[in-house]
């Protein structure tokens, strides 16, 4: 039966060429916008287990955005005096304060990476979100010329790369954590201020304050009695000129907005979805009319009603799994460069697009369009074996 509807789907090349194309759009549609959306749910999820992070303290400048810093590896060279740790160290609620030191690497400069990439200064003696890793890893501390890099950082272990002009050990690559570490590279927060200081774009910064005695942002761990809202309101309350918000609260913003913007994506995909089935339905009905004489002459011979439904079906099933295969792989092929604008567009989190990931939404891909197939055909099919053979001959031959 297979190799029959095989023949005859091969036979009528130009009909069951123009059904793959509408399935293959429509599936194409269809897994990209569910790879998209699976991959920023995972991305939410890796930053809600993994951050580590209760409050995050930024200069409270219209550059300085926490969403931006949480989500995104843009470069971001906001500062404010260091002895702020301190003060917001004896706030209570607050059980470790950590400072960090942006600043980057330069597009077209003297180093490995073709593009501006965030560079964060760590200090190690007040360090919670790098030890996790450290302590995977056995070993203690970075020296002085090694980096850690994200997880979307190209580079490999062992590799010595320039930075700013200056070489550096690759030590480690961080675990995915569907925020902003994953595209950082990580360093000392000495080492950072030396590199900050020596850049040339950057000398109008130094002004009032030297990169010694700054930095750009304060993590905050809360002890576990304390309400993350409370110290959070403490801090903005305090008058240190800073800005604090709950990562947490953050990330909760982000999957309603995400929430929002992907039920209506969905209802428009599953528009897309209806308008298909009955294109396809009208398809396979033209296509059941032109074959009456076909047939009635397979009922003639003895073919019974239940082996043209199967035949019919097998046909529907066969293109329908072609244009799903198709579309599934253009689109695993696609999602990469589609999520890239999304998120130069957009802040979005985002997980790691990796094989399994593709294979799950390839394979779903496939399974919705054998759906749509089965959806679209059953009608067509159902009416085509039912036909009385004589009936199907003279319409046929008259048609």
């Amino acid at each position: 039966m297979w190799y029959l509807a095989w023949r005859n789907t091969v036979r009528r090349r130009s009909q069951s060429m123009l059904t793959v194309i509408i399935t293959a759009l429509t599936i194409f549609i269809f897994v990209i916008v569910f790879s998209v959306f699976l991959m920023m749910q995972e991305g939410l999820s890796l930053s809600s287990k993994r951050l580590g992070v209760d409050v995050i303290v930024l200069p409270d400048l219209a550059k300085a955005d926490a969403y931006q810093t949480l989500f995104t590896a843009n470069p971001a060279n906001v500062y404010m005096p260091k002895s702020i740790i301190e003060k917001l160290s004896n706030i209570e609620g607050v059980e470790q304060a950590s400072p960090q030191f942006f600043t980057q690497t330069l597009t077209g400069g003297c180093c490995s990476y073709g593009e501006e990439i965030r560079l964060v200064g760590y200090d190690e003696k007040t360090d919670f979100i790098l030890k996790p890793y450290f302590n995977e890893q056995n070993f203690d501390r970075l020296e002085d010329d090694q980096v850690i890099i994200g997880s979307k950082v190209e580079a490999h272990l062992g590799n010595v790369v320039a930075i700013l002009g200056k070489p550096f050990t690759v030590v480690g690559t961080l675990y995915p954590t569907g925020s902003g570490m994953d595209g950082t590279i990580y360093l000392n927060i000495d080492v950072a201020r030396k590199l900050a200081r020596d850049i040339p774009e950057l000398q109008h910064l130094w002004k009032d304050a030297l990169p010694d005695d700054l930095i750009s942002s304060i993590l905050i761990k809360t002890q576990n009695s304390t309400s993350k809202t409370e110290v959070v309101d403490e801090i903005k309350q305090s008058g240190l000129g800073v800005q604090a918000v709950a990562t947490s609260e953050t990330i909760n913003n982000a999957r309603s907005q995400i929430d929002i913007i992907s039920k209506v994506i969905f209802g428009l995909c599953l528009s897309s979805l209806m308008i298909t089935v009955l294109s396809l339905i009208g398809r396979f009905n033209s296509l059941a009319k032109e074959r009456k004489r076909e047939i009635g002459l397979l009922r003639a011979i003895g073919i019974q009603k239940k082996q043209i439904f199967q035949l019919i079906m097998s046909e529907a099933w066969l293109m329908a799994f072609i244009g799903g295969v198709l579309g599934s792989l253009l689109a695993c092929i696609c999602v990469i460069p589609i999520l890239g604008i999304l998120e130069s567009a957009f802040v979005l989190p985002s997980g790691i697009w990796t094989w399994s990931t593709a294979l799950k939404s390839g394979c779903f891909g496939v399974l919705v369009a054998i759906l749509l197939g089965f959806v679209a055909s059953v009608y067509p099919a159902w009416k085509s074996a039912s036909l009385d053979p004589q009936e199907a001959i003279t319409q046929g031959a008259l048609e």
